[in-house]
């Protein structure tokens, strides 16, 4: 079973995001009409395979519950992945309302059948 991401009719709007997750996608996040760019390197909209989201995973050693409880305020973060061929964009670190921001910003833009892997809230998905 192969799950895609359904384009969405309107876009997100950055007013659920805080001023910190704001900052942080100005600097490493933009789209166009065109293509996703992250950190200066972008891949055009149709094509696009894939995208996917994953819990950041942390060390279990005391770096990784100081990077988890006192730099992230004990928030789960996610990384954004987005694919094409062997071309990779990820997006690291994203607090929750972040990752959904761009999931559903990605899904926006979307000309073609995505393959999706990630958390099912985020967008809206169909199964073939």
């Amino acid at each position: 079973m192969t799950i895609y991401m359904l384009p969405g009719s309107t876009a997100p709007h950055e007013n659920d995001l805080n001023d910190s997750d704001k900052r942080n996608l100005l600097d490493h996040f933009e789209t166009t009409n065109y293509e996703i760019v992250v950190d200066g390197s972008g891949i055009d909209w149709e094509k696009i395979d894939e995208v996917e989201v994953v819990v950041a995973s942390r060390d279990k050693g005391p770096s990784g519950w100081f990077i988890r409880n006192i730099y992230f305020g004990g928030q789960e973060r996610y990384h954004v992945g987005v694919y094409s061929g062997r071309n990779e964009l990820v997006l690291p670190n994203l607090s929750l309302p972040a990752a959904r921001y761009v999931v559903r910003i990605i899904a926006y833009y979307l000309r073609n059948r995505v393959k999706y892997h990630g958390p099912t809230d985020f967008i809206a998905t169909v199964e073939d």
